[in-house]
């Protein structure tokens, strides 16, 4: 399970860091009630977000906002539409709108009005659930797969916005205190990782290694995504 912490985003970083910590915190690990290492790893999560959480909110504003209000119409739009088939019995279709409404309450039926960032972590989460074969067969069924492109489009968009907003005013009034912020994260992830990678074989254990290693290979993959678009994106202009 290696990355480098280093030349993952601002927002890949803090989705990560949440990442970790929401799954530790589920009741199927009750050895990591009170652990040092994810105490500190919130601690310097939550630091982290003080400072970089509020970025979206300035520069960009304006952008920002109103491809939340995209992203948030796309979300209800596709929710409701899933609710709807769900409650009517005898069709075809509700077995399937169950199966995929349950995804959406498990990211939260009321995501559309967290905070960005809270928003942008669960609702990665819910698109990856919702992008995996199984589920996109049910998608499909339901008749909601351009539902669901326009969804995976609209978070892209706002994430690559909220993105830019935050990088730009890192590198303008955070250098020094956002650089050692962001440094003391890496180390707080890191060392949590390689926790778990050390007793990954004890009990317990296994099951939270394989779901941080999937973690690990979904921002992987992410951000060599970005990386790949950032390359065309310069090649073109």
């Amino acid at each position: 399970m290696k990355i480098a912490l280093s030349r993952l985003s601002v927002s890949s970083l803090s989705w990560l860091a949440y990442q970790l910590i929401l799954e530790s915190k589920t009741e199927t690990y009750p050895f990591l009630k009170d652990h040092p290492l994810l105490t500190t790893l919130k601690t310097t999560y939550d630091r982290y977000q003080v400072v970089y959480g509020k970025q979206s909110y300035s520069g960009k504003g304006k952008l920002v906002a109103k491809a939340n209000l995209v992203q948030n119409d796309a979300f209800n739009g596709m929710k409701f539409c899933i609710y709807g088939l769900s409650k009517v019995g005898g069709n075809s279709l509700q077995a399937d709108a169950k199966d995929l409404y349950s995804l959406f309450k498990d990211a939260g039926i009321s995501l559309s009005r967290h905070k960005y960032w809270t928003k942008t972590a669960e609702l990665s989460k819910l698109i990856q659930k919702l992008d995996k074969p199984e589920n996109r067969e049910k998608i499909e069924h339901v008749h909601l797969t351009e539902v669901f492109e326009i969804l995976k489009a609209a978070f892209l968009d706002f994430d690559r916005l909220s993105l830019e907003q935050a990088d730009a005013n890192s590198k303008l009034r955070l250098m020094g205190t956002a650089s050692g912020l962001r440094k003391e994260l890496e180390n707080s992830i890191h060392n949590y990782l390689t926790l778990a990678t050390a007793m990954k074989e004890s009990d317990g254990w296994k099951k939270l290694y394989g779901t941080f290693n999937e973690f690990v290979k979904s921002i992987k993959k992410t951000n060599r995504k970005s990386d790949k678009t950032a390359t065309e994106q310069d090649s073109e202009s």
